[in-house]
């Protein structure tokens, strides 16, 4: 906030202020939180010396800088005060649109030095001067079950994120629920993202309440800071202690999908785009990088990108299940648009490379997609996507998480209407028949993805990791359904293959 702050220029003739120019108002945080003002002085002097001086709100002295030479100041906030001369200057030969600069690294006048001509940088951050942010107390950027959520499975697992990486003492957490009480715990993860699995489980409708105990977190670059307040979340349990799957029937294959679909339909729905909450916080959250909660990790190119949300260049939002299959258009009623359990965050060039193609292995002739080394996966010579005419094969690490969003879709979206909204969805059916997957302009009652065959060997391929819980838990949170494939993923077997033990 500059209100009331001013820049007052001194004369070198006779040290006394000739101009004063208000610099009001609030500037927005740039330069790592720092300010950037560009102000216009008409009737600016140079001469040897002349002299500027910032002054705070209430007219004291914060700096008094001069050009070839110092002086004393004799009025104004300067008075009796010797000015800094920057110790360069122009010679008067240099080109048009250059200017005297600051440069280096740190957080105060005396970190940085005066450099001959540059191109001028006003209003913007100087190229060669940079300021380390500042050491910020962490804070808890997302937990699971979310505050206020109901319907949690008594056998549930808690997942806490933090805003960067952080130690945990002793007693950090605290689990007390009406019926069961205090539970202990153990913990796994960290240092960002953490998973919490209770000793016992949860007794049916019953109300918990975490507690994450501030004096017990800290952060761990330079010097300690603790968060500054403990942090509550609470939860209710569902009503049968048999868990989320409990009317599940697993005899055979149809038993298993109508069962199975009646447990995950009828899901909130987010907006695709919004100033409320929408896909872009979902995703964001879910696709989190876990060494860095600024931070997101793409799908396709493994890339661990800075958070934009909507409107960035660098990644945007993957249909998996292409939306050209089935429901091209976005509306409050459209249901498998905005679905996040299919929904990934993907560098944007590595999404428009894949299209809508349908997922299958690449033998020839393919186009290699490069994959960035991240948190220890990808980067090698064999971790790649690749692209031939028709298909698209995602790479390793990913493939199960591509196939049982692709398996989810199938069951989930079995035509009729939504149980709460009477909202029209689509039938969603896997293929190996590459005839039937076809795309459309607008929304159809039927369509078709695959192809299946691959689909299912890149689930036994890429098996469920622990990346990919934390991110069904994290859509749970939202959508208030599961992808039960990665919950079970033996359930595959027995619906796309009729192998029902």
């Amino acid at each position: 906030d500059l209100n009331g702050w001013t820049l007052q220029l001194y004369n070198g003739s006779d040290s006394a202020v000739y101009a004063t120019y208000d610099l009001g108002g609030s500037v927005p945080g740039t330069c790592g939180a720092y300010g950037v003002v560009s102000v216009n002085t008409p009737g600016l002097q140079n001469g040897s010396p002349d002299g500027i001086a910032l002054v705070n709100g209430q007219g004291k002295l914060v700096q008094f800088l001069s050009y070839e030479g110092s002086i004393r100041g004799k009025s104004g906030p300067a008075r009796r005060k010797w000015s800094t001369d920057i110790g360069v200057s122009e010679s008067g030969s240099e080109p048009v649109g250059q200017s005297l600069q600051l440069a280096g690294t740190g957080t105060s006048y005396a970190d940085f030095v005066w450099m001959p001509a540059y191109d001028e940088s006003f209003g913007q951050c100087n190229p060669d001067q940079t300021f380390p942010g500042m050491d910020q107390p962490p804070t808890i950027t997302g937990n699971s079950p979310a505050d206020g959520a109901t319907g949690v499975a008594t056998n549930a697992s808690l997942q806490i994120q933090f805003s960067e990486p952080v130690t945990v003492a002793n007693g950090w957490l605290e689990i007390a629920c009406d019926a069961s009480g205090i539970h202990g715990y153990s913990v796994s993860g960290g240092p960002t993202d953490f998973s919490i699995d209770p000793d016992q489980d949860f007794t049916a409708l019953e109300s918990c309440l975490i507690t994450v105990n501030a004096a017990q977190v800290a952060d761990v670059d330079g010097s300690a800071d603790y968060m500054l307040a403990d942090v509550q979340f609470s939860f209710d349990t569902m009503a049968s202690g048999s868990g989320y799957y409990g009317s599940v029937d697993t005899s055979n294959a149809q038993s298993l999908r109508t069962t199975l679909h009646d447990a995950i339909k009828d899901h909130t729905r987010y907006p695709y785009t919004s100033t409320s909450t929408d896909t872009w916080d979902i995703l964001e959250f879910a696709d989190q990088d876990p060494m860095n909660a600024g931070r997101i990790v793409d799908i396709y190119k493994n890339a661990s990108y800075q958070k934009y949300g909507g409107g960035n260049t660098e990644y945007n939002r993957e249909h998996s299940w292409p939306k050209s299959y089935g429901f091209t258009n976005d509306g409050s009623g459209n249901y498998p648009y905005t679905d996040t359990h299919m929904l990934f965050l993907s560098d944007s060039g590595y999404n428009s490379a894949r299209g809508n193609k349908p997922y299958d292995d690449c033998a020839s002739s393919c186009l290699i997609y490069q994959t960035d080394a991240t948190n220890g996966t990808g980067g090698g010579v064999n971790d790649v996507n690749k692209a031939s005419s028709n298909y698209w094969q995602t790479w390793d690490e990913r493939k199960g998480d591509v196939a049982r969003a692709l398996m989810y879709m199938d069951v989930r979206y079995e035509g009729g209407v939504h149980g709460v909204t009477g909202a029209a969805e689509p039938d969603l059916v896997l293929t190996d028949d590459p005839n039937l997957i076809q795309s459309s302009s607008a929304n159809e009652s039927i369509a078709y993805m695959g192809l299946l065959s691959t689909i299912l060997q890149w689930h036994q391929q890429d098996p469920v990791d622990e990346a990919e819980r934390l991110r069904n838990e994290a859509v749970y949170s939202y959508q208030g359904n599961r992808n039960p494939f990665v919950d079970h993923p033996e359930w595959a077997a027995c619906l796309f293959q009729n192998q029902c033990n």
